[in-house]
């Protein structure tokens, strides 16, 4: 780099530009989970930890379901069909604000979902 090249302002919230390399559906996406997280998890996450207990988890399955979070890298029936950088963009945003909601995610999607979306007959599916 010449000594007249400038660097890029230097973002503390990106340190190393990764959001330079993602789409604007990738940061939209993540955008959406993070906020989610932020409102339906954060507040309250010290508390479900100190009780050992996760009231409205149903609750919050729906939500993360409205969000398109379960099931989020099959395509069809209701599924976002996100590619695998989305995916991974919304589990590192649930995984920052809560392991557990993201283990939510992720076995519903994978062991759950994934198994009747591949092998599931037509009436499962729907």
């Amino acid at each position: 780099m010449s000594a007249s090249a400038k660097l890029p302002p230097f973002d503390p919230a990106d340190p190393l530009g990764i959001d330079d390399l993602l789409e604007p559906e990738d940061l939209a996406i993540r955008d959406t989970v993070r906020n989610w997280a932020a409102d339906r998890v954060l507040p309250y996450v010290a508390e479900w930890y100190e009780t050992g207990e996760l009231p409205g988890i149903r609750d919050l399955a729906r939500e993360l379901g409205g969000i398109g979070a379960l099931g989020m890298s099959l395509s069809g029936y209701g599924c976002a069909g996100a590619s695998a950088v989305q995916y991974g963009l919304a589990c590192l945003e649930l995984e920052a604000a809560d392991s557990g909601i993201r283990s939510l995610v992720s076995v519903q999607g994978s062991l759950a979902m994934y198994a009747i979306h591949r092998f599931g007959s037509e009436g499962q599916k729907q």
